[in-house]
């Protein structure tokens, strides 16, 4: 049985030189080739099902063509309703041009090189992108390494890498923008007290939302709670609906959050959306399906994760070394979960 095809074998097949086959396949931007030699060789390739080694090409041109997508070990990013669909932007960038993706973990404390994955400490990836948590110490070794890196949505913030983040504090004053023209005078916002810089943007933005039109911002209009969670928003809500009669609008920091408020509403007697309008954040598959279908603020997840991978590509091959951070824009998504408000007193 023969064994697997050999560059010599394309070039043979094509009626070239190895040379030019090799010119050919890995695309050499100083060999001026004519489009019908490309053509041939690319046939010849195709027909004798040959690739080249990612391997043994790397050593010839100082590249693998590899890069590699970093999880914390007891993060949820894979699964994540949001993060999962960013990864899957930045895996068809990534496809899209010819780049092979490695998936490592790490742990969720950073306390020296050892603990970098085994990917990034022999260099078998050019360049790496993380997910939320960076560590400034983590990020400076790797750097050390020179392997460009790009973070997307992370804290703490770091100056010297690029980074994809969420225009969150444009989404907070849509969220504020839209409650306000329904008339909703008694509202508020919901987080948890000690929040990632992502949230306190999103937050922050509510807030400069109603100032701007003359809402007035006190203790009463933030709503504390233990985590970004259905549960601790659950929790949180049912608490401040039971307190204050008169509120009718909560912008919710997320929109797992946003579902746990609608659950707090109902147990509440509180009527969706005439007694209570909610607005979330992120427009996660579930917004839809959540009764009433939730207003929340729109982002392209899968945009993110491929601006991220097509940053990254670039750092890797050179094309422009200026960090940059980019902000994914964002838009309001209206449905069911918010209405006029009724006429106050």
């Amino acid at each position: 049985m023969k064994g697997r095809s050999t560059i010599r074998d394309v070039a043979q097949r094509a009626g070239v030189s190895t040379a030019t086959v090799s010119f050919v396949l890995n695309k050499n931007p100083k060999e001026v080739i004519s489009e019908k030699v490309q053509k041939r060789v690319l046939e010849a390739a195709r027909e004798l099902n040959y690739h080249a080694s990612a391997a043994a090409s790397g050593l010839k041109r100082k590249s693998t063509h590899n890069v590699g997508v970093i999880f914390y070990r007891h993060d949820d990013a894979i699964a994540n309703p949001f993060y999962s669909f960013v990864v899957q932007g930045a895996v068809k960038e990534a496809l899209e041009r010819n780049y092979n993706l490695l998936f490592a973990f790490i742990e969720s404390t950073y306390t020296g090189f050892d603990d970098l994955p085994k990917v990034i400490r022999e260099k078998n990836v050019e360049g790496v992108l993380f997910m939320r948590h960076t560590y400034p110490k983590m990020i400076r070794d790797i750097q050390s390494l020179e392997i460009p890196i790009v973070a997307v949505d992370n804290f703490p913030r770091i100056r010297n890498i690029d980074s994809m983040q969420i225009d969150n504090r444009r989404g907070g004053q849509l969220a504020a923008e839209h409650l306000i023209e329904l008339g909703h005078k008694r509202l508020a916002c919901l987080g948890p007290a000690h929040a990632p810089p992502s949230v306190e943007e999103r937050l922050l933005g509510f807030r400069q939302g109603l100032e701007k039109h003359d809402r007035k911002w006190s203790a009463q209009s933030f709503i504390a709670s233990k985590a970004l969670t259905f549960e601790a928003a659950h929790d949180a809500a049912l608490g401040a609906l039971t307190k204050n009669k008169q509120l009718t609008a909560i912008f919710c920091a997320n929109d797992e959050m946003a579902a746990g408020v609608l659950r707090a509403a109902r147990e509440s007697g509180r009527a969706l959306p005439d007694d209570l309008s909610v607005v979330g954040f992120d427009d996660i598959t579930m917004a839809n399906y959540l009764d009433p279908p939730l207003t929340t603020i729109g982002v392209v997840k899968e945009h993110m994760g491929h601006r991220a991978m097509s940053r990254l590509i670039d750092l890797v091959e050179g094309s422009d070394r200026k960090v940059k951070t980019e902000l994914a824009p964002v838009t309001l998504v209206i449905r069911a979960s918010t209405a006029k408000a009724r006429t106050q007193k």
